[in-house]
């Protein structure tokens, strides 16, 4: 996918007038491209959800300085997918304050344990460096998935196809669905 550019984010004063608009499109968008365990969801990043990242923290922060804008862009196009690579945003999602607390530190280290498996292959993810430590866990994780050749082509076929954690207590699977399958194996190659 193409790296977005400056031109492509919107002033605050003309997202505002389209923002209903994008916000219904993005969480329909995103609802497609979201799969979630007990505790986990991942969010399968493109183009799209990144723009739209950015035009809400631009509308959102009232940003107009053009320097700050193409720091933005820049930031932010890490999460758009390269060719052969999947970028996922991983959230820890607990039902409350008190569990998340107690049990965040358990989690430690989970974005070193996140897996794409398909037809007896498995891709280990990629975590952004930086995001936790050995006594704090970010409840985001930004993971890339890189394929190779021959990952790509086994992926082509692929019809069974999880995201997996896979530490302790916190082990668990969710299988893509066919339609959010078909748009990434397309992505994948474009």
């Amino acid at each position: 996918m193409n790296p977005i550019t400056v031109q492509e984010v919107s002033p605050p004063n003309i997202y505002k007038s389209k923002r209903d608009e994008e916000t219904k499109k993005i969480i329909a968008l995103k609802k497609k491209r979201r799969v979630a365990t007990r505790t986990f969801s991942f969010l399968f990043e493109n183009r799209d959800t990144v723009l739209n990242q950015i035009n809400e923290m631009v509308f959102i922060e009232n940003v107009q300085d053009q320097e700050e804008i193409k720091r933005l862009v820049r930031v932010y196009n890490d999460q758009v997918p390269a060719r052969g690579e999947l970028s996922v945003s991983m959230f820890i999602e607990f039902e409350d304050q008190q569990q998340m607390v107690r049990e965040i530190p358990r989690l430690a280290g989970i974005e070193k344990s996140v897996y794409i498996t398909f037809d007896g292959n498995e891709i280990k993810a990629k975590p952004e460096e930086g995001r936790s430590t050995e006594v704090l866990e970010s409840t985001l994780q930004y993971l890339k998935f890189n394929f190779s050749k021959e990952d790509l082509s086994k992926f082509a076929n692929a019809k069974n196809v999880y995201i997996e954690t896979r530490k302790g207590d916190y082990s668990e699977t969710v299988k893509l669905q066919a339609d959010l399958l078909e748009d990434l194996k397309r992505e994948l190659v474009a």
